[in-house]
């Protein structure tokens, strides 16, 4: 029987409810009774007083149950995502408790009800003098429960500087457990009237920034690069929001602000040691040092730090699709190319554009997008050494997507006419780029159908393979 009540809570209380106005009558029909029987007249009053007893503490807990079931346990929960706090559930059921004491009183003594409220306000008056720092508590904890500013689990800071994460919330305070594992025990009428910062609302994803400050004699290019490699290189760094960096003090040091995102509030400092540590490899291999908390002072003699950006040779030489060039062909290719900086949400390609150059990801993020039945939809974010653009320097088709920046880029474009004299004799690089090109169109028009299946076996291959006989068309025209 108990688990059919646990399984079935809502059909119990209904079939209670079908069976209640049959229990009311046969209560008025006992009563009756036992006031017409004259060999116990003297003492029908006490089982009178018995059953209406018994009577309204059960509508009572039926209707408590009833708000429980239906209000607290259902209906709050399916409009506020959320379990409903226990002192609005608590002060439901006093309140009806309340009105059947009110109305069992005033039906077995004959009271006035007008002069028991009376009376009960007056009490209450005095009571609320004596007690109203515990009243106000007891309020304001209704209050936070239904506005809900934090929730169990939360991390928050009060500004008064109290800072932790809540562990309890009851009738008169709420429970704070601290970075050092102590608890903050924080009355609710100072919680319902301070401000609260949440960290891990709207979302549980925590930004933040810091400085760095580096020698004037670095070149900025060269630090905001190894800044977001080092960024992009941490597992606790999210990609979206990709990471951003900015010079953004041109004084002596110069100074870089790095933004980015951590999954979690509480996981900062383990991030910030990832990053930090990331940031500090970065700019060892780079022979660069951090600039020191001094003045640097211009009239000194000293050796200025060793330090480039990476040559175009070295950014294709670690390109994957290049392993079948020798560093002969690498060195050829690279010829004549300079990179170029694009900054933070800028175009690069535009979807149906014409275009014969393919470009590689130096450093930074870039964001592939198309136009899909009328809506803009990301098809893949590429990263440092990987490549975008190849379909068009291939074949001679317009661009297949657009492509943004999702951060600083520095990017390397590669035109066509650098790019045949290596690729016409090349099989297995020709082979590699219809691979890559191929995927990348399987991925949209995959996004464009909406397969709910996965794509059939061979598809990709036929794809790769069709791709290459045009690009080989394609070169052979040239």
């Amino acid at each position: 029987m108990p688990q059919a009540r646990s399984r079935h809570p809502k059909l119990l209380w209904l079939l209670g409810l079908v069976a209640l106005p049959l229990l009311l009558w046969l209560v008025d029909a006992l009563e009756g009774f036992l006031a017409q029987t004259e060999a116990l007249d003297g003492l029908s009053r006490y089982p009178s007083i018995l059953i209406t007893l018994l009577l309204y503490a059960a509508v009572a807990f039926f209707i408590d149950q009833g708000l429980r079931i239906f209000v607290w346990q259902d209906a709050y929960t399916r409009l506020t995502g959320t379990a409903a706090p226990g002192v609005i559930q608590g002060a439901a059921s006093v309140a009806v408790y309340s009105i059947a004491a009110l109305v069992v009183l005033s039906r077995i003594l004959h009271l006035d009800t007008g002069a028991v409220l009376i009376s009960t306000g007056v009490v209450a008056g005095v009571l609320g003098v004596a007690m109203q720092n515990t009243i106000a508590d007891l309020f304001s904890g209704v209050a936070l429960g239904i506005d809900q500013p934090y929730r169990i689990g939360d991390w928050v800071e009060f500004d008064d500087g109290t800072l932790g994460e809540v562990v309890d919330i009851t009738w008169r305070s709420t429970r704070i457990r601290s970075w050092n594992a102590s608890l903050y025990v924080v009355p609710n009428k100072r919680a319902a009237t301070s401000t609260v910062h949440n960290y891990q609302r709207p979302n549980r994803t925590y930004a933040y920034w810091f400085e760095v400050a580096v020698s004037c004699e670095v070149s900025p290019h060269l630090v905001r690069e190894l800044l977001l490699k080092a960024a992009l290189s941490c597992r606790r760094v999210l990609r979206d929001p990709a990471p951003l960096v900015y010079f953004c003090d041109p004084g002596r040091p110069f100074r870089y602000m790095v933004f980015v995102h951590f999954p979690d509030y509480p996981w900062r400092y383990a991030a910030m040691d990832e990053l930090s540590l990331a940031i500090h490899e970065q700019f060892r291999q780079a022979g660069i040092a951090p600039a020191a908390v001094t003045y640097q002072i211009d009239a000194r003699r000293a050796e200025s730090p060793v330090a480039a950006l990476p040559s175009v040779t070295e950014v294709l030489r670690n390109v994957a699709v290049f392993t079948p060039l020798s560093d002969d062909e690498i060195a050829s290719l690279a010829e004549g190319l300079t990179p170029r900086e694009v900054g933070v949400g800028e175009r690069i390609v535009e979807q149906g554009e014409s275009g014969d150059s393919m470009f590689v990801i130096a450093t930074g993020i870039v964001v592939l997008s198309r136009a899909l039945e009328g809506q803009v939809k990301e098809i893949e974010r590429l990263g440092t050494g990987q490549c975008f653009g190849e379909l068009s320097l291939l074949t001679g088709e317009p661009r297949y997507s657009t492509a943004r920046t999702a951060t600083n880029v520095r990017l390397i474009e590669i035109p066509k006419a650098q790019f045949a004299p290596l690729l016409a004799g090349n099989a297995e690089l020709q082979e590699r780029l219809a691979e890559i090109a191929a995927a990348r169109r399987a991925q949209s028009e995959a996004l464009a159908r909406a397969l709910a299946e996965p794509a059939h076996r061979g598809v990709l291959g036929a794809e790769a393979a069709w791709l290459k006989q045009l690009i080989g068309n394609f070169f052979a025209q040239h």
